[in-house]
């Protein structure tokens, strides 16, 4: 009856997640849980595949596990892929060798068609997490710990503890491979599962299944709270864009929670930034005029404009020389530009900041980012203007200003700076014989 209840269980988890276990590759180590995860997966029906990852830190125990797995697949009847993942003496070796065992999966998976990558992290596992999180001074994304579901990734184990994995494995006669590393003082996570939690089971019995269900109400918190904060983001091309106003009128918590989730949008599956990050970022709302950047891990850069706004961005280099503009469309620096001749000069459409029509006798046109120096004659101003000057003049943001492109003809002076001056030297009149339309159709 034992044995059912476990099955079962791991089938409200699936449904309740919508994890499709029909055909899964399973991650399986040899471990109690990855075990457990394979026969429960075939216990429910499933159809799944297995990818064992040999790291080869361990030698003859790594080869000895890697056998272990193709002689339990072949058993049970089930196909089974090895891997080897060569790590060297690369430092944050746990994260590492984690991240290469899901790019492998990932790429068996879709080179096979399967559905979804099953892992079997447990409840215990969960609490394990929670402790550390906490810890490490962690909020509530700390707390939310391991979800059952992520992108491709799905966790069916996630609901039952460490005991009830033995258990069910005892009621199977099924035997499973220990890594004596787990055992070592190490690595904090070893402490907090050897030393820790069997001291909060004392206290409090079913502690480990206490500390998930409290990371499950956690992680339905915090979508919600992500949710309110979302709707305060602006999306802009490359950049996610937090405007004061929208910023202000969250409260105190939100405001934290909308840096978060602009620092996620622009790095995607990076750890969250700590507080001390989140609190630079706010402080460029209260800061005075001007650009102020500020480097945030991962390569991210917010930047305070003024009062107005905080852009969040990931720097891409500068593009350096020059796209001829031939008619189609043409890539440059993330802008796309849109470029054919046309037949007729049209105000309206020449009126849109995005729209410059030239006069082609003063090709050919190039395009390029503007640079120090770079002169324009505003049409209908008379007399010369530094481009840095008039993108100034138009509030773009200085670090932005570098990375404008900047069209330009024959001699090589401006004709025109997207959504802001055309060139009086390249303007349609009424003896222009051809005239070519150039449009921005799509910025960064």
């Amino acid at each position: 009856m034992a044995l059912l209840d476990f099955v079962e269980g791991v089938r409200r988890t699936a449904d309740r997640h919508g994890m499709d276990l029909s055909r899964p590759l399973a991650l399986v180590s040899g471990g109690p849980d990855s075990v457990a995860l394979l026969r429960a997966i075939l216990d429910l029906g499933g159809n799944p595949a297995v990818l064992h990852v040999d790291h080869g830190l361990r030698r003859e125990e790594s080869r000895s596990d890697a056998d272990f797995v193709r002689s339990l697949c072949e058993e049970l009847g089930v196909r089974c892929e090895v891997k080897r993942l060569d790590l060297g003496d690369s430092p944050n070796l746990q994260e590492r060798a984690r991240e290469g065992r899901y790019r492998l999966a990932r790429e068996l998976s879709a080179g096979l068609g399967l559905g979804v990558v099953a892992t079997g992290h447990t409840a215990d596992d969960v609490a394990e997490t929670v402790i550390l999180n906490l810890s490490r001074g962690a909020g509530l994304r700390g707390l939310a710990s391991i979800p059952p579901t992520r992108d491709d990734l799905v966790r069916p184990l996630i609901d039952r503890t460490r005991r009830e994995v033995l258990h069910y494995l005892s009621g199977l006669y099924q035997p499973y491979r220990t890594d004596p590393t787990n055992l070592s003082g190490k690595y904090s996570r070893n402490r907090v599962r050897l030393e820790v939690l069997p001291v909060l089971e004392e206290i409090h019995p079913g502690a480990a299944a206490n500390l998930a269900r409290a990371a499950t109400l956690a992680r339905e918190d915090l979508e919600i709270l992500e949710a309110l904060a979302d709707a305060a983001l602006e999306a802009r091309g490359a950049e996610v864009v937090l405007t004061r106003g929208a910023l202000l009128s969250l409260p105190p918590a939100l405001r934290r929670h909308a840096v978060r989730r602009a620092y996620a949008r622009v790095l995607p599956g990076a750890p969250p930034p700590e507080s001390r990050h989140v609190e630079a970022v706010l402080a460029l709302a209260e800061a005075g005029p001007g650009t102020r950047p500020l480097d945030l891990p991962g390569g991210a850069v917010a930047v305070g404009r003024g009062k107005d706004e905080i852009a969040f961005y990931v720097p891409g280099e500068i593009p350096y020389g020059e796209e001829p503009l031939r008619e189609g469309e043409i890539a440059f620096g993330g802008w796309v530009f849109r470029v054919e001749e046309v037949g007729r000069y049209d105000g309206r459409d020449a009126a849109r900041p995005g729209v410059a029509y030239l006069d082609l006798s003063s090709g050919p046109y190039r395009v390029r980012t503007a640079r120090e120096g770079d002169m324009i004659r505003p049409l209908g101003l008379g007399g010369r203007k530094r481009v840095f000057r008039a993108m100034m003049d138009r509030k773009v943001p200085a670090d932005l200003r570098r990375r404008t492109p900047v069209v330009v003809g024959r001699s090589g002076e401006v004709a025109w700076v997207p959504f802001g001056e055309l060139g009086e030297d390249f303007k349609v009149g009424r003896e222009t014989g051809r005239i070519l339309k150039v449009e921005v159709a799509k910025t960064p």
